[in-house]
């Protein structure tokens, strides 16, 4: 079984300015998406809307980026592909380092509007 860190112990490991984004990414997300939970997946902070994710927090060493499981369903000139290394090409990010304030808007639009996204995902199939 492999070790999960939980989420203190990522922000424990952080500079602490991405520490201070990454708080107020999770508070934008929760305000946004009450109904979402909030857990540590492939270490990191990932949140799901029933039993898909929908939105992730992937730290690095100068930034963190906030990562839609739908990006490529949303519009915004924030939002960057990984490229054609990517495995899946419906994932989409935004790189956060100082801006977050100044971003902080159009962030919460695209978690509305990505929940939105997830929802219309995770109804089920009629028969």
């Amino acid at each position: 079984m492999v070790n999960q860190r939980t989420i203190d112990e990522i922000l424990g490991n952080l500079q602490p300015e991405q520490k201070e984004n990454i708080q107020k990414l999770r508070s934008l997300i929760k305000n946004a998406v009450p109904e979402t939970n909030e857990i540590v997946k492939n270490g990191k902070i990932t949140f799901k809307l029933g039993d898909k994710d929908f939105v992730w927090i992937n730290q690095f060493s100068d930034h963190i980026d906030l990562e839609f499981a739908m990006g490529a369903s949303l519009s915004s000139s924030l939002l960057r592909s990984r490229g054609i290394s990517q495995s899946n090409d419906n994932i989409r990010h935004i790189p956060i380092s100082g801006n977050f304030n100044k971003i902080e808007p159009e962030l919460s639009r695209l978690v509305s509007e990505a929940a939105i996204q997830g929802f219309k995902h995770c109804q089920p199939k009629s028969v």
